[in-house]
Order: C-alpha cells, then structure tokens, then sequence
C-alpha cells in the first residue's frame, strides 16, 4: 500500500505507520501556500545545555555548529532564539538539540533595566544568560550613530517599561 489511513486519523503517503496527521516518505512538491499557525522558521541545532524556549543563543566557540545561551552584552555570535512552536522546523530532532529560530516572530526573554524597550527598538544580547536587551546607538567617525553591525536579534513588536519579562520578536539577525 502506498497509501494509509489510521483508525486514529493519521494520513501516511510511501508508509504504512503514519505517526503525524500527514507523514510522507519522500519528496513533496506544494503548488500553493503551507499555512502554518506559528509564525518562526527554526532549526534544530546541537546543544550542550538544556534551553528554555525565548531563550537568546550564541555560537558555542568550544565546540563546532552548537548553540549555548548568551552571556555577554552585544555578542556578535547571536545565532537566534528558542523556539517553543515553530511554524516550519528545519532539520531532525535528536537528544541534546534544541530549536533555534532565526526569522520570523518569536516570544524573547528580555531586560529592560537600563531602559524600557518600545515597539520598533533593535534587540541585542546582554550580560544576562538568554536574555536580550535593547541596542543603544554608538558613534563612529564622523559623528554617525549606528547600532553594532554584526549584533542585532531583531525588532521589538510589544513593549516592556521596565523589569524582565517576554515580549513578541520580529527576527531578522544582523
């Protein structure tokens, strides 16, 4: 049989023992739109931690393609965020690896202590494990004020006055 229906309702193309609602071995090709409730793209990526989701991670630089939480302001090894529901996952899960959004909306820890985020603020890592915090502008020559190249999270969509807290995320590492 190349087709399978479950007394549980699970639809198996190329498997006779579907374990998902629709389980394909095998290529697919999509004419139309994937519509997915959640609004990340992640990936599953190796980690010698155990990450809660919102948490901020940067590249492990002891160990090769692994992620770890942050731990230092404005780290240009920010890799993403944790995801806890993606809505396209990427890769295959496995013991020790976790779910790193890069794009799209994500809810992240976040710090306001040194000043309150508003909707449109840049995010950046700060000294807190996981947690993101504000970008403030540095001057460079010429008197430009720009936001660390190489160290961006992404956009704040919600605001928080003050405290610790999660807020919603629009990603767009840089």
């Amino acid at each position: 049989s190349k087709f399978t229906v479950t007394g549980a309702g699970n639809v198996g193309i190329g498997t006779n023992a579907p374990s998902t609602k629709l389980h394909v071995v095998g290529d697919i090709t999509v004419t139309g739109n994937i519509a997915a409730k959640y609004q990340d793209v992640a990936e599953w990526v190796d980690s010698s931690q155990e990450l809660a989701a919102g948490t901020v991670v940067v590249l492990d630089s002891a160990k090769s393609n692994q992620v770890i939480a942050s731990t230092q302001s404005y780290d240009s090894r920010v890799a993403g965020v944790i995801s806890l529901k993606p809505g396209l996952m990427l890769g295959e899960s496995a013991e020790g690896r976790v779910l790193v959004a890069t794009t799209g909306r994500v809810k992240v820890k976040v710090d306001a202590t040194n000043g309150p985020i508003k909707i449109g603020d840049l995010l950046v890592t700060s000294d807190k494990e996981g947690v993101a915090m504000k970008s403030v502008r540095v001057e460079v020559a010429g008197g430009v004020r720009m936001h660390r190249p190489g160290t961006l999270i992404g956009k704040a969509l919600e605001p928080l006055a003050s405290g610790k807290g999660e807020i919603l995320v629009l990603l767009s590492l840089q």
